[in-house]
């Protein structure tokens, strides 16, 4: 596949660079071998020979370089597999709460802080 298309690029190369090689002596808009700038005859012939043989050139080096640079298939991707990471944290210890007190006053018939004092002891009442 590579040497049939590199055969038709190198005879397409040819084709053209001879075309251009052997252009008539056209340089501007008034005919064959007539140059409008100095207005003299150039005898039909072109001074720019070395442009289709150039092209040809590069282009059929390109083609043979690229033929024969041996084509790497990429390295499969590295893959690693680390260990899990597994902490050993100590275990938390919860300190019971503290039961919830209400303290009352019998004698007032009423919870702190609604009575601010009390004339016999306070009685903690759970709740």
């Amino acid at each position: 596949m590579i040497r049939k298309s590199l055969a038709a690029v190198v005879l397409l190369c040819l084709a053209g660079g001879s075309a251009l090689a052997h252009g008539g002596g056209y340089r501007g808009g008034f005919g064959p071998g007539y140059s409008g700038h100095h207005g003299h005859w150039h005898g039909g012939h072109s001074h720019r020979h070395w442009v289709g043989p150039v092209l040809g050139a590069a282009i059929i080096g390109s083609a043979i370089y690229a033929a024969s640079t041996p084509s790497y298939a990429a390295a499969p991707p590295v893959i690693y597999n680390y260990p899990a990471v597994t902490y050993n944290y100590p275990p938390v210890v919860v300190a019971p709460q503290p039961p919830r007190v209400a303290y009352y006053c019998p004698t007032v018939g009423q919870y702190y802080p609604a009575t601010p004092s009390c004339n016999v002891p306070w009685q903690p009442v759970p709740y």
